[in-house]
């Protein structure tokens, strides 16, 4: 069976980075994003390891994103920094057309990885950005060996839920999920 002849759903778990727009990706297919005035611009967008030096441009990313959650302590520059240099490979931006267009905090305590934060600028949505930063992302944690990756995504985000289906990942209904506030100060905030 060549690569072409690989069903979707093999080949979106043997490489998550490979699928685009809902297909796979040809070899040496460039890239097309849709500029605002309606005209196609061909674009390579760089993956990178997310730095401290990237956290003012992706937070202001985070607060433009509509309905995502902010913690006060968890997401200042202090607890990014903590997480960053606990997990200093794996969290990772997509620059495009010189700006950080998408983010992912990735990190993992040991045994299991998990993605927080995942987002994509919505003028460059649905152009393979989101695969490729969490094709970069398993990537960074299969070389840690860590095997699974877990994540949480808001059942009102109904946008998140498509990419993550549309990615193969597995959604679990035997689970609960519990969480416990240490500190009251850690308040979440929504984006209008």
């Amino acid at each position: 069976m060549s690569g072409a002849d690989v069903p979707v759903d093999t080949e979106r778990k043997q490489n998550p980075g490979r699928i685009f727009h809902g297909r796979k990706q040809r070899e040496n297919e460039p890239e097309m994003i849709k500029r605002r005035d309606g005209s196609m611009k061909e674009t390579e967008p760089v993956i990178r390891v997310m730095t401290m030096d990237d956290f003012e441009t992706v937070h202001a990313l985070w607060m433009e994103i509509h309905g995502f959650g902010i913690r006060s302590i968890d997401d200042s520059r202090e607890g990014v920094e903590r997480f960053i240099r606990r997990n200093p490979t794996t969290s990772m931006v997509a620059v495009a057309e010189g700006k950080i267009v998408g983010a992912i905090l990735c990190g993992h305590d040991g045994r299991r990885g998990c993605l927080y934060h995942v987002c994509v600028q919505e003028a460059y949505r649905k152009h393979g950005i989101g695969q490729k930063l969490v094709g970069a992302c398993v990537d960074a944690l299969a070389a840690e060996h860590i095997n699974k990756i877990n994540l949480i995504a808001f059942k009102k985000n109904e946008v998140g839920n498509r990419f993550w289906q549309g990615l193969g990942w597995t959604f679990r209904e035997d689970v609960n999920y519990y969480e416990y506030v240490t500190n009251e100060d850690n308040i979440t905030t929504y984006n209008p």
